[in-house]
């Protein structure tokens, strides 16, 4: 997967917005997400998406993804819809939607996420 490498010596230069968000983009498939990083430890050329992302994306493994540097407006608010019925299972599904949302830095419409919950994705 391809990303340009972004020098960390020049931040300041570079006008770079925290927190850090991309756009990515698979090109063959027209579809697009955004992320945040975790942190910078990939070879140069290379990015590591978890796998619902790759889903989303519609990439296999050793596909090439564009990176760009992205700033998002700040959502003033979200609908979301489970995939599965088991969700709604949960004691208080709110709170763990609330729980794991956390870990996400940012989300894009039609994103589909994983939610881990009692050692099960919901």
């Amino acid at each position: 997967m391809v990303y340009k490498c972004i020098d960390f010596g020049c931040s300041a230069r570079l006008n770079i917005v925290y927190p850090m968000l991309f756009k990515l983009t698979n090109k063959k498939s027209n579809r697009e997400t955004h992320c945040g990083v975790l942190e910078f430890v990939a070879d140069e050329g290379k990015v590591y998406l978890p796998y619902w992302m790759q889903r989303n994306l519609l990439l296999d493994e050793g596909d090439i993804v564009q990176v760009e540097s992205a700033t998002l407006p700040v959502a003033t608010f979200s609908k979301f819809q489970p995939l599965s019925v088991d969700f709604l299972d949960i004691t208080n599904p709110k709170a763990v939607l609330e729980n794991a949302l956390r870990n996400f830095a940012c989300l894009s419409t039609n994103d589909i996420i994983a939610i881990e919950y009692n050692n099960k994705v919901c």
